[in-house]
């Protein structure tokens, strides 16, 4: 299996929490403005999605 590719857990617990992101902006979105703090939160999370897509996609396991 060639780098890159992730299993099937892998992936389902990615997608829920980019899922867990999309909800968190709707949510911050709700009163009309994105306090720098929530803005802040959601940097955060994403960043640590991004890591975490990174290190699963590099991680030498196979499908």
């Amino acid at each position: 299996m060639d780098s890159g590719q992730l299993t099937k857990k892998e992936a389902r617990h990615l997608r829920a929490r980019q899922a867990k992101i999309r909800h968190d902006k709707r949510v911050a979105r709700m009163d009309g403005v994105v306090t720098p703090a929530e803005r802040k939160q959601l940097h955060k999370e994403q960043r640590r999605a991004s890591r975490a897509i990174h290190r699963q996609k590099h991680d030498e396991q196979h499908r």
